[in-house]
């Protein structure tokens, strides 16, 4: 998505495990015809390295056209790094936080995982390293709870506002 000679968009999607970030995110990929990579489940696929992923995405910029991107962004330094190597690259980064309360998470873990103690586990041990964006960064959040109509409605108005 980019209009005229303007800078494609590369569409951030982060939040906590189950929140509904790869829901809107593949729900937006087919939407808007704009490549998804789930980075969580390729580096556990692959055995990819940070290194190696931040790597593929300087490759992906060489095209010039937009896609989202999920993973990789958990702490302020993770999106600020990416979000530097889009930039530079001609990007336009908007940064997505899908926020679900954490009732909504912990009943969709259940469902995910056989055990209650191992819902338990995965989730204690994803929330360690999750921060939530500070005030100083400029993102937008939808709500994992609504329909992807919302959510896209919400995301496709408010992307301009990530144009410098």
């Amino acid at each position: 998505m980019n209009i005229g000679n303007s800078k494609p968009y590369a569409i951030l999607v982060f939040g906590a495990p189950m929140s509904g970030k790869t829901t809107f995110a593949t729900h937006l990929s087919d939407s808007i015809k704009a490549p998804f990579f789930n980075f969580p489940e390729l580096q556990s696929k692959h055995r990819l390295s940070r290194k190696l992923a931040i790597d593929i995405i300087k490759n992906m910029t060489k095209g010039q056209a937009p896609f989202i991107i999920e993973g990789l962004l958990d702490t302020e330094s993770d999106r600020d790094e990416i979000r530097k190597l889009l930039t530079e690259a001609g990007y336009c980064p908007a940064l997505i936080w899908v926020q679900t309360d954490l009732n909504a998470i912990k009943q969709r873990m259940r469902h995910a995982y056989r055990t209650l103690d191992e819902a338990k586990a995965a989730l204690a041990s994803s929330y360690e390293h999750i921060e939530a964006p500070s005030e100083a960064e400029k993102v937008l959040v939808i709500s994992g709870k609504h329909t992807y109509q919302t959510q896209c409605k919400n995301v496709i108005n408010n992307l301009s506002s990530f144009r410098g």
